[in-house]
This record gives C-alpha cells, sequence and structure tokens, in this order.
C-alpha cells in the first residue's frame, strides 16, 4: 500500500506528459502543400502515425513503470507524417525543385 502512495501520483504526472506531448505534436502541422513520392498525391493536410501499439503501451505502463516510460518514449520519437492517399512516409514540400518535377511527372501520368 506505500508503494500506492507515489505510484498513483507519478502515473498521473507521466500520462499529463504524454497526452501533453501528443497535443504539441499534434498542434505542428505542416502549411505547406506536400506531395507523396510514391503515388504523387498533393495535400495540405497529412495524417500522422507513430509506430508500435497503445493497448502494448497501457500493459508496460501497467506491469512496470520505466519499461512503460522507454516504449511510451521510443512510439513518440516515431511519429511522422504519412501520405492520406497510400498511406507512405515518402512526403516532400511540393514547393521544391524536386516537388515541382514529380508534379509534373505525375500529371503526365509518368510513373
Amino acid at each position: 500500500m506505500e508503494v500506492l502512495r507515489w505510484l498513483i501520483p507519478l502515473l498521473a504526472v507521466v500520462a499529463i506528459f504524454v497526452v501533453g506531448a501528443r497535443t504539441v505534436l499534434s498542434l505542428r502541422r505542416s502549411e505547406e502543400s506536400l506531395i507523396c513520392t510514391t503515388c504523387g498525391a498533393q495535400t495540405d493536410t497529412p495524417q500522422s502515425k507513430t509506430r508500435g501499439s497503445f493497448a502494448i503501451e497501457i500493459v508496460l505502463w501497467l506491469a512496470l513503470i520505466i519499461p512503460g516510460l522507454l516504449y511510451s518514449l521510443w512510439r513518440q520519437s516515431t511519429h511522422r507524417k504519412v501520405c492520406p492517399t497510400c498511406g507512405n512516409a515518402t512526403l516532400i514540400v511540393a514547393n521544391t525543385p524536386d516537388g515541382r518535377k514529380l508534379a509534373e511527372r505525375f500529371s503526365e501520368g509518368k510513373h
């Protein structure tokens, strides 16, 4: 029972930190137009994808604090923007020389 006195507040602080980090990352959206090098789709609002499993993250937090913390940090570091059409993380800024060439190539139908 003595463990619960410090474990519950610690888990609450870590949960607040994780939720806050996810919120900050989701607010950092690109205002630039992006183009996918795989499928040629252009978007201003890419999807975000995080590797790993939220269920595993919860189980690790409930089992032990250190593995849960390490897994959460790893998942947050793998957060990336992906194409909403094909799901690949091959987005580049469309308003660059490479982006314009790619857009031209896909508009002509050459893959």
